[in-house]
């Protein structure tokens, strides 16, 4: 007996890639505050990872103290702190009672201001306390991520957002095939569903890393498809080896079928981009970094004191790597 197409699924996977564009090329609009004090480590940090891939990304840099540029609510506001803590706590105030989630970054948490806030917008805050602007710059992706309903829309302008979004899609789709896979109603009607699925978790990591949805994802959905059908297979024979627990095996394949699949598909985009490897860790390879020395404190000379000879020390400036794709590193 032949099987009926799932026509269902189809026009809800095509749809699904509607939804995914449209979500990719929402207007993302964030504000970045600086105080006059704050570490330029940080601020080089921030600047140079919010530096939109789209034009639908819109990052306004700004002194903490200067006025809103117009009437537009940010989807988000990040505040990197210094001496200016009067003006550093009334913005993180006024942001968050306006419901706009807000994040206050600084060396350590001493350095940033206390903000009362009511009860009902004290979630929109976020303290971000890094000495490090390497470990700085993907925990800010992952609170841009989590703090925003613009996920996608962030992962396609900033390649910093990407894996803290792809885990999310990732995981979400993944607990509902491990559920679909051990719950089935009608038998066979967990392979439609699973897959159908696995194809959006697809559409959308390839908007995540800015892809368009040109027809070089239908290989990818084929092979998705392809896919499940393998853990499918796998899943029935080892159902009938263990009878009354073939439930649980399902879900668990369900589960990591899922995984896998997306894992590779990070795996060809990050092979594609090169600019970020599997794991997250930014970097490039596409030409040498920049190496921009620190500003020297105040008081400190640009010269040597004259002075007795003393043996020569190797001595190298405090520097931030600045990538031709926004990361950013740091050296002694």
């Amino acid at each position: 007996m032949s099987r009926k197409i799932p026509w269902g699924k189809i026009l809800e996977v095509a749809g699904a890639g509607k939804d995914a564009r449209e979500g990719g090329s929402q207007t993302v609009r964030l504000w970045v505050r600086i105080s006059s004090d704050a570490p330029r480590g940080l601020v080089l940090a921030v600047k140079e990872a919010l530096v939109a891939r789209e034009a639908s990304g819109i990052v306004d840099v700004r002194p903490v103290d200067a006025p809103a540029s117009d009437d537009v609510a940010p989807d988000a506001v990040i505040v990197v702190c210094g001496g200016q803590v009067a003006a550093e706590a009334a913005l993180a105030r006024d942001a968050a009672r306006r419901g706009v989630p807000v994040a206050l970054v600084a060396e350590s948490a001493v350095e940033v201001p206390d903000v009362e806030l009511p009860e009902e917008a004290s979630p929109y805050l976020e303290v971000l306390a890094c000495a490090d602007a390497l470990a700085l710059v993907p925990r800010l992706g992952t609170w841009l991520v989590g703090a925003t309903d613009k996920g996608l829309a962030l992962a396609a302008n900033f390649p910093f957002c990407r894996p803290a979004e792809v885990d999310a899609l990732v995981i979400r789709c993944a607990m509902e095939n491990a559920a679909v896979g051990a719950v089935t109603l009608i038998p066979g009607s967990d392979m439609a569903v699973m897959t159908a699925n696995q194809a959006k978790l697809a559409l959308d990591i390839a908007v995540a890393y800015g892809r368009g949805l040109d027809p070089s994802r239908a290989l990818e959905l084929a092979g998705v498809v392809g896919a499940g059908f393998g853990y499918r297979a796998l899943a029935r024979a080892v159902s009938r080896l263990v009878p009354g627990l073939g439930w649980a095996f399902k879900g668990v394949m369900g589960y990591a079928g899922t995984v896998a699949t997306a894992r590779a598909l990070q795996v060809r985009f990050d092979f594609e981009d090169v600019s970020l490897r599997p794991h997250g860790e930014e970097i490039s390879r596409q030409a040498p970094a920049r190496h921009l020395e620190l500003p020297k404190k105040a008081g400190e000379s640009k010269k040597p004191h004259a002075g007795p000879a003393r043996s020569p020390r190797a001595t190298a400036p405090a520097y931030v790597v600045l990538c031709p794709d926004g990361s950013v590193g740091r050296g002694e």
